[in-house]
């Protein structure tokens, strides 16, 4: 039997604005393009057991897959339910993985962990066990694609900008409230990583950990890494702040999405701020801007599915550089890259009164993401990577 004539089983879960459950059902698409018959569980579902008991008995099932390793701790018995029926589980990561320790080191052996940057790679190596599969593929833009798309003369937001905002403050006071020597340490990192552009948080930490004599042994210890994810959530919304007060003083208009931001001190008058919205809605709201601004998370080597996104919907994508994005697109050509801590108001300035300019970088752009970036090609990596696993492993 073919590959073609197999089942891939998809687990959906709960996300942000259902942004996950839109990827699931973006992979369904790409992968029932590439001839595979698709059967999706919902694990919100009260009756999830009872269809994936169903789908096991009746389908000849290649693998799973789901994100964030959601499922992952599914078992018959004592034993992992993949290990069990001998199928191998794809956890296809879309945050770093500290966020997910707990699933990801279950000692689970049928597994296979694909990272959205490759630095997340060198993280599981070395901090979690297991000898499972690794491979790195970055989000993907949806599939199928939009195929009318407004004119940048046609579209009425300027910029647009959608995300959640938490003061960052509340992320610092979870360290600077364990006393000065912990509040001095984590400062430290924070700080030197808030203007960082080659090195993953992860490898600041150490190097304030070595230059300040402190036991590397404590970054294998659960308080490190909780204590970082909030120094990562620090950055974030920082970055997201201070990002949009630094564009809005150039006047344009700025359309703000989701929770928390009328707590935010933005004043300007160019910054409407709306409550949040979905996935699907955001997308067109994308078809109606010139440009959309992504903040990274921490992501040094990776991509973003924000980005590939924007560039789908004929938007030009602002976005601050890393240094994947640098091989895969050119700026002010196909996208618009930025440091942290820039003045973009002139660039911005004259982008947004030239808008044959901005149609030429929306158009590359999207050219580019046609051709690599979208749910289907990354459906296909999906599956060369599944192949290598079950030859290697089995």
């Amino acid at each position: 039997m073919n590959d073609q004539n197999k089942t891939i089983v998809l687990f959906n879960g709960q996300s942000q604005y259902n942004v996950l459950r839109f990827f699931i059902k973006d992979l369904a698409f790409s992968f029932k393009q590439l001839g595979f018959d698709v059967e999706i569980i919902d694990l919100l579902k009260s009756s999830w057991a009872t269809e994936l008991e169903k789908v096991l008995k009746e389908k000849n099932v290649f693998f799973f897959l789901s994100m964030n390793a959601m499922g992952v701790d599914l078992k018959v018995g004592d034993k992992p339910l993949y290990d069990y029926v001998n199928i191998p589980l794809f956890a296809f990561m879309v945050d770093h993985p500290m966020y997910h320790i707990n699933r990801l080191n279950l000692g689970l052996k049928n597994l296979i962990v694909s990272c959205v940057d490759k630095t997340h790679i060198s993280f599981l190596n070395r901090f979690l066990k297991g000898g499972y599969t690794k491979i790195f593929i970055p989000h993907g833009a949806p599939y199928p694609v939009p195929e009318t798309l407004k004119s940048m003369k046609e579209r009425n937001i300027d910029i647009l900008f959608s995300g959640s905002f938490t003061n960052p403050d509340h992320f610092r006071n979870q360290w600077t409230s364990q006393g000065k020597h912990i509040a001095q340490l984590f400062d430290s990192i924070m700080e030197r990583y808030l203007y960082s552009y080659g090195k993953t948080l992860i490898n600041i930490a150490e190097d304030v950990f070595i230059e300040n004599g402190i036991d590397i042994e404590y970054m294998n210890h659960y308080k490190f890494w909780h204590t970082l994810i909030n120094v990562d959530k620090y950055i974030r919304h920082k970055r997201r702040f201070e990002t949009i007060l630094e564009i809005s003083k150039i006047g344009a208009r700025i359309e703000l999405y989701g929770n928390g931001w009328e707590n935010g001190l933005l004043s300007a008058n160019s910054i409407k701020i709306n409550s949040s919205i979905n996935f699907e809605k955001t997308q067109e709201k994308m078809r109606n801007s010139k440009i959309v601004l992504n903040v990274l998370p921490n992501f040094i080597r990776g991509g973003h599915e924000r980005i590939f996104t924007t560039m789908l919907n004929g938007a030009v994508s602002l976005t601050d550089k890393n240094l994947f994005l640098n091989e895969v697109f050119e700026d002010k050509k196909d996208i618009l890259l930025y440091s942290f801590g820039q003045r973009l108001g002139d660039l911005l300035e004259n982008l947004l009164n030239n808008e044959e300019r901005l149609q030429a970088i929306a158009d590359n752009g999207r050219k580019k993401v046609l051709e690599k970036h979208t749910w289907l090609t990354r459906a296909e990596k999906i599956l060369e990577t599944v192949n290598y696993h079950k030859y290697f492993t089995s």
